[in-house]
Order: structure tokens, then C-alpha cells, then sequence
């Protein structure tokens, strides 16, 4: 490989690598300990390193991220890129290290690549954490380690050693792992030089400059250091090697087992390499020193999942983690180096050479493949954005929240203190302070000095079931204060209560409307601005459009969703006569079968409609083709639904279908409804014979009632026109005896169980059910 090509691909790679760390790098909301993260920001640079002294995590990522937060502000996507960056810097870094381990310029190169293209290292790249930094730290005290090992009288490579693993130790304490690897390398690469005393004994003495640089660390931390533990039981070996070994290759952490036979695949790639390298002449490494270079990639690969497990196990002293994902990361990308060595290494046999670029090829389509999966996933919802913003726009001097969240308040804080969040919202008291949980007896205690001092009060309560499972706080304040405003947001909840019971209205000197804009709507309505928070919606999620109304006479005022293919939902606000500006708030609902594409929000005006804002939904399911549809049917039941046809799988073809005992049928069946069904029916899926069965008393023999799409898409939500395929699971039990079955469909109120009426292809009136279709059970 030339020079030319080389750099071609080197740029290549790091223009990959940053790519692809940067898509969707702001599409995911902030989680828990990224929100720790941004708390830790906020403080004093000498408050954020003596709350990091306390923690689990020594300072060092948290220094950096304290002045970029200041530069860079606080969006999701800015605090994450600091990351990026540290990334982008260990994917150069494999360049230098690949060429100073193996002498082969083109081994950097492919581990370069790799790491470009790794999932896993995409997944963590993309987070406000500190685990990529301490993977270049580590990268960087190896890639010292190697040049002491052949320069040891250059005092800069045991300067840069220090300064990289002190990095390492002050961003992650498990870097710890770095002692036994390097050490074990250094005691084997000095056993046969005739200087071995004084090599050894630099390097000890460079050693302990690194001890000496954490006790200033240790005296601070050590003293506040906790001793706690989140195992609550002890992950086995196995398991950890398993779990390393998907991560390194497929980037995935969950289910684990089913993903082990590609992953030990690759793994195999890279042993089988190893031991050519370790059998065969180098040019450019003498034997020794190349099985020196391999001892060391192996410790790096093989030492950190044995003490991520060891530090797992239980203990009594300083934090006990639970095996995860990310303590795993740093040492990721040395398992790169050895992989594209390994893999270069065939190339040794005449007979193996067409293996290197077939074994490369393959891994890094293996990683590509994965990607997706990892991209999918991820899009800024709703969950408390709007919440904040509300909050935001209602508040006045004298109010106060009271926060109901147990340890998510990192995330309420995340975004409820972040700009534009106005100087003068109203503090937060984190309730209960004096206890873990709220109980009718500390309740009052929690709450009362704190309504003494305020006018109003915020009650907001995210996943209350924490810490407030009974609903306390919301009963003591609906019991002696007015609630004079609602919001749901899923599990989460914002409410006021003010004790004048005024309906609240948006002060001119607050934080303006996210879109200001001046339309009169009707008349005495005045339109004055709008939030469209998020642009991507998916199923289930509620589009929550806010509008900023100043009303003088009482109005109903229509907002509408429309779309590509005349889609078109409208929500009519009732909009009241009061003084001052209010703020209403028209939700969308996305349903599973929401066509997917562009939509507009528009508002009535006088004068025809004023378009709002655009969105769009994605992810949801296209509309069922009855034609495709392996037998079309054409029922109706009740006055609105119709069954256009089904798909029968488990079944063995034959006229009638044959299933045995044991078997499982799988139902898909289309349906579709010309307009809106008045209520919620459940739909009952039966397989009848002529023999009793006791289990049920009576002669049915297999069923899956249930509302459609496992409870996501009730009926009474059914868009329109658009069919909808819905699949249904039946068992045949062991015990069920030969003969000829009915599988037949219907609905029926929850309620009352009363059946609809049916008509049309396959009705049976007398049991108000379609009949789809005979089974015969055989033997």
C-alpha cells in the first residue's frame, strides 16, 4: 500500500468515524447519568470536583466538560460532541499505535476501520460519559508503554507515559486494569536484555511518579468515598466473557446468547491469526519481540472483562457496580488492533493469503450490518420539554415546584435549568426531603412550612411511583388548594394549585412563545405565538402543539394535522373569554397506523388557516393490503368494522388446514373500519370443536382475546380507511382430540361481553362470530 493510498484511506476512515458519530447525535433525550453529568457542570469547577470526589468516577471528564458546557451551551448535541471529539482523537491514534505494535503502517489503518465502524464504540461516542476518554487515555499510556519498551533511556516516552496513564486513572477508576497489563509486558520484554535491573528500574521509578501524581486525588476522594453496591447477584464469568465478546463485535448488550456464534466467529478470526503471527517469520519484528507485541494485545484484550467481572463481585468498600456494557468500552478498541493484525497475519501462508481481505471484508460488513439497529432507536421525544416550557410560561414571582421524581430529578433538572429557562422560574424543592417515601404521617411535615411561604404552587410528578406510590403530595394540596391547571405526559404529571382558584395566564414579561407570530383567529381571539417543541413523532406519542391565545370573547378555534393523501385530524380548543394571554395546547395522537411522511399544523383564522409549523411521523406501520392477503374475506361486524381477510401460520396446508396438539397458529387478520367506532371492543379470536373441554367447560379449545395490537390500537381510535393488520396467537392444548375445528373472529363489549352482530362472508348469526376457517386436529 502506498503512501498516496494510505492517507486516502486514513481521512476516509476519520471522516467515517466522525460521520457517523455525529448522526443523530442530539435525536436521543438525555437519560439519568448524563443528566448527573449536566448537574455536575453547573456547579463551581471547585464544587464539581468535590462532588466528583464523592462519586464513583474520578474528575478528569468532568473538568473538560465544565468549560465546554460554558462554550458550547447545554443542547444535547453540543454536550455530547465534546465526546465526539475524544473519539475522532482515539481513532487517529490507532494509526500511530497499529504501526508502532506490529510495523506494518497498513494494521492502523484496518484497526482504524474497525473502530470507525464499531458499534459499540458509535454507542458510547454518542454519550455524555467518560468512557471513550478513558479508552484514549489507555490507548495512549499503551502506545508509551510500546516506546519505553524500545527506547527506555528517552525520558519523553516515560513523560508521555505518566501523563496518559494519570489521565486514564483520573477519568476512570477501573483503568486500574492498565497495572497488570503493562507490568506483565514489561517484566517479559526486559527477561532476556543484559540491562534488565536498570530497565526494570526506570520503569518502577516512572511508576511511581504516577503514584505519587493520584495521592493529591486520593487524600481528596478517599475521605468521602461511599461504600455501596447495586449487585444484587453476582454476574457469572461466563457470562462476562459472552457478553465482551458480542460487545467487541456486534455492539449489542441484550440477548446476548443469540448473537454468540457470529460474535465467536470473528473471535476465531482473530485467534487463528494470532497463532500464524506467533508461527511464522515477520520482516519487520524479530520473533521474540512479535510475541513480546501479541502477549501485550492479548493482556489488553483478555485482562479487562476478568477485572470488570472481579470488580463486580461483592464487597464491602467504595461503589460495587453491576456488570455492564460500558466498563467494558475502554479497552475496545485494542481487541481492533490485534483483530486487523491478526487478520494481516494470513498473509505469512502463501496458502491463507486470499483470507486478510475475505476476514476484514467480513468484519467490517458484520459491523455495518449491526449499525441500524443502533440508529433506529433514536429520537428526541416529548417527555419534558413541554413540561418545562409550560411551566415556563405560567410562572410567577411567589411560586414554587414541588419535584416528586425519586433519583430522576437529574433529568428534570437537565432541562427545567437550561436556557432558555428564564432567571426568575421558580426554585424547586425535591419532595420528600426528610424520608424516602411520602406517607400520610411525614406528608404534612414535607409540605407545609413550604405552602406557608409560597403563593402558588408547581406540583410536578415524574414516575411518582418511586417515591410517592400512594399520590400523597397531589391529595394534601387538592384537599386546601384549588388545582387551577392539569397536564398529563404519559406516566408524568404537572399541576398548580393556587389558593386564589384564578385560572393562571401567561405574564407579558416571561419567556416568549418558541414562534412569535400576530393572526387574529376569530373574533376578540388574537393568536400571539405557538410551541412545536418536537419534530419527530412515532407511534403513541401525543404531537402537543401550544398555542398563545389573548381572548375577549368565548371561541372554539380548530387546529388541524393534515398530510400527504388528504390525511386530516382536527382538534377544536374552547377557548373562553379571560383576561390577559393563555396558553392551549392541542394534542395529536399517533397511532400505530398514522401514515408514516410530512405533516402541517394549521390554525383557523378568519380568514381561511394559518400553517404552524411542520412535523413528521415516523416508524409506523404502513396500511395492510386486504389483496395480499392469503384468504380475502369480506364480514362486517357491528355497523362500522369489516374483516377483509387473514393469514393463517403453524398450520400444515391441506383442505382443511391440519394441526396437531402443541401446535401454536398464528392469526393475522385484516381489518378496517369506514369511520370512527363509537367504543372500545375487544376482539376474541376462538378455535371451537364438538368435544367438552373442562378447562374452559365448554367446547372451546384455543383463544387469544385481546384489544388490537396487544392493547395499542383500540378500536375506538381506528383511523378511518385505513386497514389495519392485527395477529393472534392460539395454542392447541395437549390434551385437545382429533376431529375437525372451527377457528372463527368476532368483537364483544369489555364491559358486558355481549357480542356485535355479523353479516356477510363467513357469518354464523347465531353465535355473532365469522367463521374463517375449519382445522382438523390429527394425531
Amino acid at each position: 500500500m502506498n503512501k498516496t493510498w494510505r492517507r486516502a484511506l486514513i481521512l476516509g476512515g476519520l471522516l467515517t468515524a466522525f460521520a457517523l458519530r455525529v448522526y443523530k447525535l442530539g435525536d436521543q433525550n438525555i437519560w439519568w447519568d448524563e443528566g448527573l453529568s449536566v448537574l455536575a457542570a453547573r456547579m463551581s469547577f471547585t464544587g464539581t470536583t468535590l462532588w466528583t470526589a464523592a462519586d464513583v468516577h474520578p474528575p478528569l471528564y468532568f473538568w473538560l466538560l465544565w468549560p465546554w458546557a460554558r462554550l458550547a451551551g447545554e443542547s444535547e448535541f453540543a454536550l455530547r460532541f465534546i465526546t465526539v471529539m475524544e473519539s475522532l482523537l482515539a481513532a487517529a491514534l490507532m494509526v500511530p499505535l497499529g504501526r508502532r505494535l506490529t510495523r506494518h503502517p497498513a494494521v492502523g489503518v484496518a484497526a482504524l476501520w474497525l473502530l470507525a465502524l464499531s458499534r459499540f464504540h458509535i454507542w458510547w461516542s454518542q454519550e455524555m460519559r467518560m468512557y471513550v476518554l478513558a479508552g484514549l487515555c489507555s490507548l495512549l499510556s499503551l502506545y508509551f508503554t510500546i516506546r519505553i519498551a524500545d527506547a527506555p533511556r528517552q525520558w519523553r516516552n516515560h513523560t508521555g507515559w505518566v501523563l496518559a496513564t494519570l489521565g486514564a486513572f483520573h477519568t476512570v477508576y477501573s483503568s486500574i486494569v492498565l497495572v497488570p497489563i503493562e507490568n506483565l509486558f514489561m517484566l517479559v520484554a526486559g527477561l532476556r536484555r543484559p540491562d534488565r535491573r536498570r530497565f526494570w528500574g526506570r520503569w518502577i521509578l516512572t511508576q511511581a511518579l504516577v503514584g505519587l501524581g493520584m495521592l493529591p486525588w486520593l487524600a481528596l476522594a478517599l475521605p468521602r468515598m461511599r461504600s455501596w453496591s447495586v449487585v444484587q447477584e453476582p454476574a457469572a464469568l461466563s457470562f462476562v466473557l459472552e457478553l465482551n465478546a458480542v460487545l467487541l463485535t456486534l455492539g449489542i448488550s441484550t440477548d446476548v446468547g443469540r448473537y454468540a456464534v457470529p460474535a465467536f466467529g470473528v473471535m476465531a478470526i482473530a485467534a487463528a491469526g494470532s497463532i500464524v503471527l506467533l508461527s511464522h517469520q515477520d520482516d519487520c519484528l524479530t520473533r521474540r519481540t512479535r510475541r513480546q507485541r501479541l502477549f501485550l494485545a492479548g493482556l489488553g484484550v483478555l485482562m479487562p472483562p476478568l477485572v470488570i467481572w472481579a470488580l463486580a463481585q461483592p464487597r464491602g468498600f467504595f461503589y460495587n457496580p453491576r456488570v455492564e456494557a460500558r466498563y467494558l468500552l475502554p479497552f475496545a478498541p485494542v481487541f481492533y488492533l490485534l483483530l486487523a493484525w491478526a487478520s494481516a497475519g494470513f498473509r505469512k501462508v502463501r496458502r491463507l493469503r486470499g483470507l486478510t481481505p475475505v476476514a476484514l471484508a467480513a468484519v467490517l460488513g458484520l459491523f455495518a450490518w449491526t449499525l441500524p439497529q443502533h440508529y433506529t432507536p433514536r429520537y428526541f421525544k416529548d417527555a419534558y420539554t413541554t413540561l418545562t416550557r409550560t411551566l415556563w410560561a405560567y410562572a410567577e414571582p411567589g411560586d414554587a415546584v414541588l419535584l416528586v421524581s425519586g433519583d430522576r430529578y437529574p433529568i428534570f433538572s437537565s432541562y427545567y435549568d437550561r436556557a432558555p429557562a428564564p432567571a426568575n422560574r421558580p426554585p424547586v424543592y425535591r419532595i420528600p426531603q426528610g424520608a424516602f417515601v411520602l406517607t400520610e404521617e411525614n406528608v404534612a411535615d414535607e409540605l407545609a412550612s413550604i405552602a406557608a411561604r409560597y403563593q402558588r404552587l408547581w406540583l410536578v410528578q415524574i414516575e411518582r411511583t418511586l417515591q410517592d406510590p400512594e399520590g400523597l403530595a397531589e391529595v394534601w394540596l387538592a384537599a386546601r388548594y384549588p388545582r387551577t391547571l392539569s397536564s398529563d405526559f404519559g406516566y408524568n404529571n404537572l399541576s398548580l394549585f393556587d389558593p386564589s382558584g384564578a385560572p393562571p395566564t401567561v405574564p407579558m414579561w416571561n419567556l416568549p412563545p418558541q414562534h412569535e407570530i400576530s393572526a387574529t383567529l376569530a373574533s376578540g381571539v388574537t393568536l400571539h405565538g405557538y410551541d412545536l417543541l418536537t419534530r419527530e413523532f412515532r407511534a403513541l406519542d401525543i404531537a402537543r402543539v401550544g398555542v398563545y391565545l389573548e381572548a375577549g370573547t368565548d371561541a372554539q378555534i380548530p387546529v388541524a394535522m393534515t398530510g400527504n393523501g388528504g390525511f386530516r385530524e382536527e382538534i377544536i380548543l374552547d377557548v373562553t373569554s379571560q383576561a390577559g394571554l393563555t396558553r392551549h395546547e392541542a394534542r395529536f395522537q399517533i397511532l400505530p397506523y398514522t401514515p408514516p411522511g410530512q405533516y402541517t399544523i394549521e390554525i383557523a383564522t378568519a380568514a381561511g388557516s394559518l400553517p404552524l409549523g411542520e412535523l413528521r411521523v415516523t416508524h409506523t406501520y404502513r396500511a395492510a393490503n386486504p389483496d395480499r392477503a392469503a384468504h380475502p374475506m369480506d364480514a362486517q361486524i357491528g355497523e362500522q368494522i369489516r374483516l377483509l381477510g387473514y393469514d393463517l401460520e403453524g398450520a400444515r396446508r391441506g383442505d382443511p388446514p391440519q394441526a396437531r396438539a402443541g401446535d401454536t397458529l398464528q392469526l393475522q387478520i385484516i381489518w378496517m373500519t369506514p369511520e370512527r367506532a363509537p367504543e372500545r371492543y375487544t376482539v376474541f379470536t376462538h378455535l371451537i370443536g364438538a368435544a367438552y373441554n373442562p378447562a374452559t367447560q365448554g367446547p372451546l379449545w384455543a383463544q387469544d382475546d385481546q384489544t388490537p395490537l396487544e392493547g395499542a390500537y383500540p378500536t375506538d381510535l381506528w383511523i378511518p380507511n385505513i386497514p389495519l393488520r392485527d395477529t393472534y396467537s392460539l395454542t392447541l392444548p395437549p390434551n385437545i382430540p382429533p376431529g375437525r375445528y372451527q377457528l372463527m373472529a368476532g368483537l364483544y363489549a369489555p364491559e358486558t361481553g355481549e357480542r356485535l352482530a355479523v353479516q356477510g362472508e363467513g357469518a354464523l348469526p347465531e353465535q355473532n362470530a365469522i367463521l374463517l376457517t375449519s382445522i382438523d386436529v390429527v394425531p
